[in-house]
């Protein structure tokens, strides 16, 4: 009877202890996992935005500057090395230079209009750009 006495004092996590602080780091972990998936969602969104704003700015001074005036056709003509400075600098993880733009997660396309002095426009894969 007193080795079982002993054994029962002695120091130590049981099995049912160990299981619930598992369980209880796994649920944590799985709520992190969430948030952090959102917050991914939105910086995406946000370079979109930041960078669709961009190209509507470029493609305001591109029009007042040409002559005849005339919107770009492409994003290339907006980031023309021959413009001092050039009317749209990109960030460094954007590319593209045709009527596409590609960023971490998204892709925003330039649509021209009819004719050249026809105001463009802007879409994307990410609802809520532009």
């Amino acid at each position: 009877m007193n080795q079982y006495i002993e054994k029962r004092n002695e120091k130590g996590f049981t099995l049912i202890e160990l299981l619930v602080a598992i369980v209880v780091v796994g649920i944590l972990t799985a709520v992190a996992i969430v948030g952090i998936a959102g917050l991914t969602d939105k910086g995406n969104k946000g370079a979109c935005n930041i960078t669709a704003d961009a190209a509507r700015a470029a493609s305001a001074v591109h029009y007042a500057n040409s002559s005849p005036s005339a919107y770009p056709q492409t994003f290339g003509a907006m980031q023309s090395p021959a413009v001092n400075p050039p009317e749209l600098e990109l960030a460094g993880d954007v590319t593209g230079t045709g009527t596409t733009l590609t960023g971490k997660g998204w892709v925003l396309t330039l649509v021209p209009g009819a004719t050249p002095a026809d105001a463009i426009s802007f879409t994307s894969n990410i609802t809520g750009c532009p």
